[in-house]
């Protein structure tokens, strides 16, 4: 490990309440070898026409911030204008997306270190070291910046505990190091946009989302199918690759009136409710039954539309000529254009590219019992944005066309739209006191004890959620002196989840 990383590595633990050990863990050289690498510098002119380059530069003068990039534009050219000058650490989602941005970097003439595996490299000095989320903390002589590409994703937040972020360490490791950090993103997180707030900055291209599709549910005329006009047309193109997403996973399975066709849906919080053992509508979020009848109409019948993605699989397979591949954690990464591609939202991260990608259901995620559900959604959708690129095409399959998030991703003008939408949803949050407004945390506490054993001060809130408690507060000493109080008096019995995306 560097020795500069050590204090960083301990600001962490005490940061986000974990274990000292479990970062210094994540911080650590995978192996180490006696043999001395040699720097390895390049000298590669820089493209000062490129959009994103030139914006990188406006943001460098004031100090490095946040950079919105548009998923048809590349991140990767904010690495390219920084290189030029001096090396620069880059954090990355996952490790295939740092090695093939590796590879790229390569093929333009720069020396790369794709950490864990080319730690040695990264401590003997080369132009880029690049990796995934423990990347924030491996060596870079001569730092200079570090970019963290896709801030808003979480795979960059370590969901064991401490659950801390690449992002913010990002920012305290370049403090630390007296270097700016620029984080970039096509859907900024509420955190950044609130931590960024006047160091952001934009890049404007026209053309700068795919075609975006949304196509209602309600308008097929066989009842609760997912087989749309839009994803008919999208598998039956001969030489093209098309991804179908569908979650199944998790409680936000949809209750459907049979007489109105509305999803049932909380009317305080917009949430979908579930039904409990005697049939009466719950939400979860909130705690409260909604009784035995249709919100919107006061029928009583309800269906619960079934199927997961082995169903659809098989339903496309009779509808096209071309293979239809089910994605699997098994599944090897051979992939070729021509093939219609189907799963979970894991699929998104195994196949490089499609020319269309349908989410046969996003109400079965844009209705999750998480006031932070829709911005998992926007982050999905960009994440599919980015793999059709700028020719491609987007369809949403929902049953809320009217849902303001959909609307914003329909709209002629997506960037502006998201702006607005994203303001209101910062709003809301500010009103709540949630995150980044407020503080939170997930508590996972043994049996025989309970949170009523902790006396918490007067301002924090708790609320049960599933088999963890919540705990929230507006104040910022108030809430760690609540965390504080919990780990004295619960000690081993309990472990925290602190600040974590989804809550």
């Amino acid at each position: 490990m560097v020795p500069d990383v050590v204090a960083l590595t301990a600001w962490v633990a005490r940061t986000w309440w974990g274990p000292w050990r479990a970062v210094l863990s994540s911080a650590s050289a995978p192996r180490v070898r006696q043999r001395i690498v040699h720097s390895r510098i390049g000298e590669i002119k820089p493209d000062a026409s490129d959009v994103v380059a030139m914006a990188t530069y406006r943001l460098m003068e004031h100090g490095g911030g946040l950079l919105t990039v548009p998923p048809t534009q590349s991140a990767l050219n904010v690495v390219n204008a920084l290189a030029v000058r001096a090396p620069v650490l880059v954090v990355c989602p996952t490790q295939r997306m740092a090695s093939m941005g590796a590879a790229a970097l390569r093929r333009k003439g720069f020396s790369t270190a794709v950490v864990p595996d080319e730690w040695d490299n990264a401590l003997g000095g080369v132009d880029v070291v690049i990796g995934a989320r423990s990347a924030v903390f491996a060596p870079c002589p001569r730092l200079s910046a570090i970019v963290v590409i896709d801030e808003h994703d979480e795979s960059l937040i370590d969901e064991r505990s401490p659950t801390w972020d690449a992002t913010s360490v990002a920012r305290e490791r370049a403090q630390q190091a007296g270097v700016p950090v620029i984080a970039t993103s096509s859907v900024p997180s509420a955190e950044s946009i609130a931590g960024f707030s006047d160091m952001t900055d934009d890049v404007e291209v026209d053309s700068g989302w795919p075609r975006i599709s949304i196509a209602n549910l309600d308008d097929i005329p066989v009842g609760h199918s997912l087989l749309s006009s839009e994803m008919m047309q999208s598998i039956s193109h001969k030489g093209s690759t098309t991804i179908c997403v569908l979650n199944t996973k998790g409680k936000a399975r949809l209750i459907v009136c049979k007489s109105c066709k509305a999803v049932q849906r909380c009317k305080g919080c917009e949430a979908l409710l579930t039904q409990d053992s005697l049939g009466q509508l719950l939400c979860e979020r909130c705690s409260e039954h909604r009784g035995g009848v249709c919100v919107e109409c006061g029928r009583s019948a309800f269906t619960v539309p079934r199927g997961g993605v082995s169903m659809l699989r098989s339903q496309l397979q009779v509808s096209s000529a071309n293979p239809i591949i089910e994605i699997t954690a098994d599944s090897e990464d051979k992939w070729t254009k021509g093939n219609v591609f189907i799963g979970t939202e894991a699929v998104l991260y195994r196949v490089a590219f499609a020319d269309c990608i349908v989410f046969a259901d996003i109400d079965r995620d844009l209705g999750a019992p998480r006031l932070s559900a829709p911005r998992e959604v926007l982050s999905l959708v960009a994440r599919a944005c980015r793999t059709v690129g700028a020719t491609g095409h987007v369809v949403i399959q929902t049953r809320q066309p009217d849902h303001p998030l959909m609307k914003a991703l329909g709209s002629a003008n997506v960037s502006e739209s998201l702006r607005q939408w994203s303001e209101t949803d910062l709003d809301q949050r500010r009103a709540l006191m949630l995150p980044p407004f407020g503080h939170i945390a997930r508590l996972v506490i043994a049996e025989p004890h309970s949170i009523d054993e902790v006396p918490l001060p007067a301002g924090v809130s708790t609320a049960q959620d599933s088999e963890s408690v919540l705990i929230r507060a507006g104040d910022k000493d108030m809430f760690e002196e609540a965390l504080l109080a919990i780990r004295t008096t619960l000690g081993a019995a309990v472990r925290m989840y602190v600040h974590p995306r989804r809550f």
